[in-house]
């Protein structure tokens, strides 16, 4: 598994030939660092002096940070696999209807496999963001900046996650399936962004007031 081998390895395989990992993963680890940041935040708040009234909320945002660290990196996996089997699909025979069919219905199968997981990492890119989000509001101040690039990267995350979704639609035939889907993309989308937004804002103007 990737998440077990050296960060370089991964990022080695990704400036290559192969078709896998590819951008799907590549946002998971974005998220899984969005994660990482806010529990950095939380970790520094935990036992600060001065913040002795937010411990209990911090140690369970870092609780909830390591959770999504761990779910991202799974989810960087599991897109590689998905990959896989819509590639084999691709490669099957379709020399008689029979087989052309089996192929149709083979890809379409894949296809589906491959797009869950892009919408799985959307989703716990905006969890992200909700973390980022909470831990920054009463988080230690010398470290907010921690916080602010969770929001960032959730968002990013979020992005590059749902432009793998839509290249899966591409190769799509069934619509009622593409439909439900790009119903549940917005509203991530959104909530990100406004997330980030607020997140930034917070944070430059704290920094530049000093």
């Amino acid at each position: 598994m990737y998440a077990e081998k050296p960060l370089r390895h991964f990022i080695d395989r990704l400036c290559s030939e192969s078709p896998e990992p590819g951008g799907g993963s590549a946002s998971a680890l974005v998220g899984a660092a969005a994660a990482a940041l806010s529990g950095m935040l939380a970790a520094l708040t935990v036992n600060k002096k001065g913040y002795e009234k937010v411990r209990p909320d911090m140690e369970r945002y870092l609780e909830r940070a390591r959770r999504l660290k761990d779910d991202l990196l799974q989810l960087l996996q599991r897109d590689t696999e998905a990959f896989d089997d819509a590639s084999n699909a691709f490669k099957l025979p379709k020399g008689t209807e029979e087989e052309k069919r089996n192929r149709a219905e083979a890809i379409e199968k894949g296809l589906k496999k491959a797009t869950e997981v892009p919408l799985a990492i959307m989703e716990k890119a905006t969890e992200v963001s909700r973390l980022a989000n909470d831990v920054l509001k009463t988080g230690n101040e010398m470290a907010i900046s921690d916080g602010a690039i969770s929001a960032l990267f959730a968002e990013a995350a979020c992005i590059g996650a749902m432009v793998n979704v839509y290249i899966n639609f591409s190769w799509m035939k069934d619509g009622a399936y593409i439909e439900e889907t790009e119903a549940k993309i917005g509203p991530l989308l959104d909530e990100t962004r406004k997330t980030r937004e607020q997140a930034l804002s917070y944070t430059l103007e704290k920094l530049r007031r000093g």
